[in-house]
């Protein structure tokens, strides 16, 4: 723009020339001093800093945002949230099948019961044979009444595993019962009651299709018969536990009853005896540690269980907003595709890439502006890449964005502006006033009246000033406008700027 503008001036100088040689001689001798005389403006430069901004497309992220993984693979039975729903950190996003996990627990729990009984019994056994009440107590028993009760204790103990151990065998059974009856609703295509199947046949009938009605009619019956066999078996193992668990109940009440009995009969031995073998008291003691033992790794397993069935509630991990769901009721969620995704958004980040010699300028904290849907925010930068990326193959920098953040969304474009090349304490002229001989820049500068050009070594620049590194000194005076007898050695005519 600026050489096009010296050539049109240059053509209207000449046009004037013409037209005033055409004229009386004594004219056209004033008008060929008149071009002896360049009118321009100058000025001194100035010292000062200039400062380039750049402009960048970034990428609005949470700062953080997480993924809610599956730590297992089940059915989902619930989903309780949808995109976009706010969460807090704890909340149930949803709940897969934890049939299995259940009964683990329950055998865990049993395991457990098992082992503080041993361990009860172990401790008893040691106070009433080695125990300070093992001599106060006046009722003496006989031999007979010691073994009878030890048999009793004995006895219901054998009873008590006994039940137990056919507890956990008809849970099995029942286990196995409910997986042959969802086989079957699998297999005649039916959810909860077989009369599905009926209601469809009764709808193929008023739609007329009798050969589909007689068809879905054979299907329903062998479902309803399959259906019926393993409803009324998984009633009775029901049935059969509901039993048992009674049983269990009751037996550890007479274990404790006739413990006591045989509590007493032991005191009143270890009494009569009258001194307690040392050897004995150790093989007790002994007993005692090993049942802490095993009631230790019992509540590992009782604990481990209760973790293997938590992972079957999928719970926020923070408070934000739920960005996708990527599952949905009885589909199967498993561990290797996140279920769901959360971003807290009270804090967001710019993303954007620049190339090396502008990396090169940015500081941590530097102050950008990020401008999105007409409003405008503040921000610094956080992190500044030191290796290029391998997609973009430029530097990544991240930055900060100050405000209300919360109508942002993920994943979404935004202009960044930040200063980009800046330099101090230099010497600057009007961008228009620098020429150029090829690469060689130059400019002219007044001395005693006359143009004298000089070159210059040029720096930063914008669309207005430029720097000048070597050439000219501060006290120098720069023309700052272009005039069409402007060349070496003319003489000049200093003007004021014009308004």
């Amino acid at each position: 723009m600026k050489n096009r503008q010296k050539i049109i001036a240059l053509l209207l100088g000449a046009a004037v020339s013409l037209t005033a040689l055409g004229g009386c001689g004594q004219k056209a001798q004033e008008e060929e001093t008149a071009e002896d005389v360049a009118i321009v403006e100058a000025a001194v430069p100035t010292v000062g800093d200039l400062t380039l901004r750049g402009e960048f497309i970034a990428t609005m992220n949470p700062d953080d945002s997480v993924y809610v993984i599956p730590k297992t693979t089940a059915e989902v039975l619930q989903v309780k949230v949808s995109a976009g729903d706010v969460v807090a950190q704890g909340d149930v996003l949803a709940v897969l099948d934890d049939t299995i996990a259940q009964i683990n627990m329950e055998n865990a729990q049993i395991a457990a019961k098992n082992a503080q009984i041993t361990l009860d019994n172990a401790q008893h056994s040691y106070n009433l044979s080695f125990g300070d009440g093992a001599t106060t107590i006046n009722d003496m028993q006989s031999d007979s009444t010691l073994s009878q009760a030890e048999d009793g204790v004995t006895q219901l103990q054998e009873s008590l595993v006994d039940a137990m151990d056919e507890q956990a065998k008809y849970k099995d059974k029942l286990a196995d019962a409910e997986a042959e009856l969802a086989a079957v609703k699998e297999d005649y295509d039916y959810r909860e009651d077989v009369d599905e199947i009926k209601d469809y046949a009764e709808s193929l009938k008023n739609d007329g299709n009798m050969a589909g009605y007689a068809a879905a009619m054979e299907r329903y019956q062998a479902a309803a018969a399959q259906d019926a066999k393993w409803q009324q078996t998984i009633d009775g193992y029901k049935s059969a536990l509901d039993q048992l668990d009674e049983s269990i109940e009751k037996l550890q009440d007479n274990i404790d009853t006739t413990y006591e009995s045989y509590s007493q009969a032991v005191t009143s031995t270890n009494i009569k005896n009258g001194e307690m073998q040392e050897e004995q008291k150790k093989v007790s003691q002994n007993s005692i540690s090993q049942a802490q033992l095993s009631m230790e790794n019992s509540k590992l397993t009782v604990e481990q269980a209760q973790e293997n069935l938590d992972m079957y509630t999928l719970k926020a991990t923070i408070s934000g907003v739920v960005e996708t769901v990527n599952i949905k009721e009885h589909d199967f969620a498993t561990s290797s595709n996140p279920a769901f995704v959360i971003s807290n958004k009270d804090t967001m980040t710019a993303t954007y890439y620049v190339s090396e010699d502008v990396r090169n300028t940015f500081s941590i904290g530097q102050p950008i502006t990020i401008e999105k849907d007409g409003k405008v925010y503040d921000g610094e930068v956080l992190e500044i890449g030191s290796a290029i990326d391998a997609a973009t193959g430029l530097f990544k920098v991240k930055a900060s964005v100050k405000g209300d953040t919360s109508q942002f969304l993920s994943g979404t474009k935004a202009k960044v502006t930040t200063n980009t090349y800046f330099t101090k304490n230099a010497l600057i002229i009007p961008y228009d006033a620098v020429y150029y001989d090829g690469t060689q820049a130059y400019v002219y500068t007044v001395e005693d009246g006359v143009a004298k050009k000089t070159n210059v070594t040029t720096g930063l620049f914008d669309v207005d000033n430029i720097v000048i590194t070597e050439g000219i000194t501060k006290e120098d005076m720069v023309i700052t406008t272009w005039s069409a007898q402007l060349r070496e050695g003319v003489a000049v005519s200093v003007q004021a700027p014009q308004e």
